[in-house]
């Protein structure tokens, strides 16, 4: 009997053990196959940019395909879910940002997934500041005249916004200055820019690099950056807080996965991720688009993810706004 009940426990060990490492040596060869990245947001948007940016570097470092799904709706939340719900394996990744991962939580009372639970944060590409735009024909071209035509005009001015950043810069103006802004949602930044063109809308925020190129062919005039210091591709827009001290608002982007995606996997993609911020290919994209590299290890994505959160809080409280 005992010789049976001891037989019993070696085949059971072995045939587990032959099961991890089996498990083992598949997770050695990632990436094996294609990966997915779920954008959830339109394309042409700065997380759009990025994570193709970072898709062609990865396949540099993998020889394997980077497919990305763009998956917009919702502040990104269809996108997010998505990837929530997808197997945790490697090959289904989330381009994450402050609006899924840290606006999000504030802005609405039943959020179908918790960003540090059910999910893996692996690392930050960085971040941007926004830009807020009008157009040419546009009654005002700076920051104190649009805040003053919205005051003798009420009701006037409708503000455009695709995600969290774009919200929020907006509604920060108006706490700082006391504008009279109105809001109006789009599901992507292309609506909205169509838009602002058409005078449908008098002023929207964007991030840097997805406006630059309307900026550059002065399709649409730039009247002030949300970051404490000017972008310097563009000297001569000043910075809002120039005109109202304390103003400030920026943008992350970062890569995450499903809960119980693999350690190794995780601390793979964390070593890709911030190799690929100082690949001079890269840097010089990112440069150009303005995006402010931040590598972080997995320790420091954790706590920088939930002190994001704790900003947002602040605020959404700050500008009087209830969760939807």
């Amino acid at each position: 009997m005992l010789q049976r009940t001891f037989l019993k426990i070696i085949i059971s060990c072995c045939i587990t053990s032959i099961f991890l490492l089996q498990n083992a040596s598949a997770q050695s060869n990632y990436p094996n196959k294609t990966v997915k990245i779920i954008v959830p947001f339109g394309a042409g948007g700065t997380g759009d940019i990025l994570a193709r940016i970072f898709a062609q570097y990865l396949e540099g470092q993998t020889k394997q395909s980077v497919f990305i799904e763009n998956k917009p709706g919702a502040s990104g939340i269809l996108g997010t879910e998505a990837a929530k719900n997808a197997d945790p394996d490697g090959y289904t990744l989330l381009l994450s940002t402050n609006t899924t991962h840290a606006a999000n939580v504030s802005l609405f009372k039943k959020l179908p997934y918790d960003p540090t639970k059910d999910f893996i944060n692996i690392a930050s590409f960085g971040y941007v500041s926004m830009v807020a735009t009008t157009s040419p024909g546009s009654p005002f071209n700076s920051i104190s005249s649009l805040v003053t035509y919205s005051k003798n005009n009420p009701g006037k001015v409708f503000y455009g916004y695709y995600n969290s950043a774009s919200l929020m810069s907006a509604e920060q103006l108006k706490v700082r200055s006391g504008a009279n802004l109105t809001g109006v949602s789009y599901k992507t930044i292309g609506n909205a820019i169509t838009d602002l063109m058409g005078g449908q809308i008098q002023l929207l925020f964007l991030e840097t690099a997805s406006g630059a190129s309307f900026v550059e062919s002065e399709k649409i005039l730039p009247i002030g950056v949300t970051s404490v210091q000017r972008y310097k591709k563009w000297p001569n827009v000043p910075a809002i807080a120039e005109t109202y001290p304390g103003y400030e608002l920026t943008a992350y982007l970062a890569l995450s996965a499903p809960a119980k995606t693999p350690p190794d996997i995780v601390h793979a993609l964390n070593l890709w991720v911030n190799k690929s911020l100082s690949d001079p290919t890269v840097k010089a994209k990112f440069d150009s688009l303005g995006i402010y590299s931040q590598p972080m290890s997995l320790e420091e994505m954790k706590k920088y993810v939930q002190s994001e959160i704790d900003r947002w809080i602040s605020y959404a409280k700050n500008s009087g706004i209830e969760p939807q």
